[in-house]
């Protein structure tokens, strides 16, 4: 697929970091932060929220191909009815990578639990991200993908 206009698939592997205060916490991901198919269009954002849900700003155009957006998904196992914190990539730090040279930046992180939260009496709980994409005009069509930061620290 070529040329502006030309759809395009993006996903983001939500990568991790545990940063515990006792060993006994651990924290997986189960799902990837996923935009789904667009054309840039003129520019402009599309957010996933924590829930999954998908919105554009700008000249952007999403379309419904070859898979649907969706939220990083997140467990926490550990101390049962622990009280915990979570700490999300900040704004400029976390750039989506064709591989070559382009490049999108999120931005905008959310999650659900907002911030902080606790585990069930189980010891475990789920976490859902989000973030903001940045479309550039003329963005160049192609697979793009990164990483990012999630940490989780008992409070």
């Amino acid at each position: 697929m070529s040329g502006i206009g030309a759809p395009r698939w993006l996903s983001t592997l939500g990568a991790w970091l545990l940063a515990a205060a006792s060993p006994a916490q651990t924290l997986s991901n189960t799902g990837a932060l996923s935009f789904g198919a667009f054309t840039a269009g003129g520019g402009g954002s599309i957010t996933v929220t924590p829930g999954g849900a998908r919105s554009k700003t700008g000249g952007v155009i999403l379309v419904s191909q070859s898979g649907t957006a969706s939220a990083a998904q997140f467990t926490i196992s550990g101390t049962p009815n622990a009280a915990f914190a979570i700490t999300l990539p900040a704004d400029g730090t976390v750039l989506l990578s064709d591989g070559a040279a382009a490049t999108m930046a999120l931005k905008s992180f959310t999650s659900s639990p907002s911030l902080t939260g606790m585990l069930g009496g189980g010891g475990t709980a789920s976490i859902s991200v989000g973030a903001t994409l940045t479309v550039g005009n003329g963005q160049t069509p192609a697979s793009y993908s990164g990483a990012f930061t999630v940490t989780v620290n008992y409070q």
